[in-house]
């Protein structure tokens, strides 16, 4: 294994801002999915 692999501090940081975003994203459209359902 050569060194290209190593995780950089700025590439945590975007990997897991990408994930949070992902993340949020869908737990938000769920829980509109959740709330539209529940008061129709």
């Amino acid at each position: 294994m050569s060194d290209d692999h190593k995780m950089t501090k700025k590439d945590k940081l975007v990997l897991g801002i990408t994930l949070a975003a992902i993340f949020g994203g869908v737990f938000f459209i769920a829980l509109i999915g959740l709330v539209f359902n529940l008061s129709s």
